[in-house]
């Protein structure tokens, strides 16, 4: 229990991603919902943060080292917000996204070659909501919400340690 208390930090990280994870793969393959890119992209920011995570555990001391892994799992999760903010935008029609995460489509002699090199799904289409809110948008939330929670808990380990 004492590696945990000590890596409490990494223990929420690992947690809240892979439930994060499994409850995107369930969606994907048990209600057959095809992520989009932003979604894909999503997934990589979560499982970045799981392999981190595991890689702290064995650092039992709070070192330079051990601080600069949990100062990057924070920005991994600040990433994850900026993303899930970022996608929850373009469902919402407040800007546009990039080409391949949106649904205008210029018609010209190239347009059957855009069509196949494209994502079925486009970012811009929300296929799955909770409360009104889409799974980017609880993305948003949630990580926003562990940012700042992971925050609190390095600078306390830090002034802990000076």
């Amino acid at each position: 229990m004492k590696i945990i208390s000590n890596n409490l930090n990494a223990t929420l990280s690992l947690f809240l991603s892979s439930g994060l994870l499994i409850g995107a793969y369930f969606l994907e393959f048990y209600l057959s919902l095809i992520p989009c890119d932003l979604c894909i992209k999503q997934r990589i920011v979560h499982i970045s943060i799981l392999i981190l995570s595991l890689l702290i555990f064995p650092l039992y001391t709070f070192s330079k080292l051990k601080f600069t892994m949990l100062s990057i799992l924070n920005l991994l999760w600040l990433g994850s917000f900026s993303l899930a903010f970022y996608h929850f935008g373009i469902e919402k029609k407040m800007w546009q996204g990039f080409s391949k995460c949106s649904s205008n489509i210029t018609f010209n002699e190239n347009t059957l070659d855009q069509l196949l090199s494209r994502s079925p799904i486009t970012c811009d289409e929300t296929q799955f909501e909770l409360l009104n809110l889409s799974l980017a948008g609880w993305n948003g939330i949630l990580s926003i919400i562990i940012f700042i929670i992971l925050s609190y808990l390095l600078y306390r380990n830090y002034e802990e340690t000076k």
